[in-house]
């Protein structure tokens, strides 16, 4: 009752979608006690709860420590974002209030909830008060049918244990990373996320950008569980205007 009444509270804080609150989940199966309108499949991986990057890096590297492979061109921006940075922080995007995109927002330093539905899966990040809901019921759209946005447009999907999102869409005026890494209005991101125990999820992120990056790449990181976590609100409020 407890674990399903504060991810309700949360959500609700943060504008997001609702959880009906739940009966106590029993050992065996952390679904079992949930209305079975709202239940997901049996088996399905619980990610519910607060969790955090664990050893967060400040420059993206694939899976075998080497950088992206950057285009002439993305590389030339990447050096230029990367100098301006170093004169003034401000430069940034975040410094002004702006989005941080996809997979940036994982590599704030703040913490994240996961709250899971029968037919999607939510996250709220305390990072500027940023939420996204993932569909479990769509395939992505046509990138050309959609206006660009910062986070994209999400469809998920389990693929065994893993949680796998897809999802493209993107403007290109987020960064990567805290480094400056570019991606282009083509950028695809694929997001695989597995329990590995009670309180590490492993992910593994795989970027395809034709405009940016000469060959798909992935990047890896753990996300550690953030015992009886409850969002606290952080809204970016410099140049802030609605």
């Amino acid at each position: 009752m407890i674990k399903r009444l504060t991810q309700t509270t949360a959500l609700v804080a943060f504008g997001c979608a609702v959880l009906s609150p739940a009966p106590v989940l029993a050992a065996g199966d952390p679904w079992s006690g949930v209305p079975a309108a709202e239940r997901p499949a049996a088996g399905t991986p619980d990610l519910n709860g607060g969790w955090i990057m664990k050893d967060r890096p400040k420059a993206i590297r694939t899976v075998d420590g080497k950088a992206p492979p950057l285009l002439p061109a993305a590389k030339a921006e990447y050096d230029k974002r990367q100098a301006a940075l170093k004169a003034n922080p401000a430069s940034d995007p975040i410094a002004s209030c702006l989005m941080h995109g996809v997979p940036r927002i994982f590599y704030s330093p703040y913490p994240l909830l996961i709250a899971q539905e029968k037919d999607r899966v939510n996250f709220v990040f305390e990072a500027n008060h940023t939420f996204r809901v993932v569909s479990l019921t769509r395939k992505p759209p046509n990138p050309a049918d959609v206006d660009p946005a910062w986070l994209g447009y999400s469809a998920g999907r389990w693929d065994g244990k893993a949680l796998v999102i897809d999802t493209v869409g993107f403007n290109d005026r987020s960064w990567l990373d805290y480094s400056g890494m570019p991606h282009s209005d083509q950028l695809k991101v694929e997001e695989r996320y597995v329990l590995k125990d009670a309180d590490t999820i492993e992910g593994r992120v795989t970027i395809t950008d034709p405009k940016t990056f000469s060959a798909p790449w992935t990047t890896a990181f753990t996300l550690v569980r953030q015992a009886n976590y409850q969002p606290t609100e952080r809204v970016c409020v410099r140049d802030h205007q609605m």
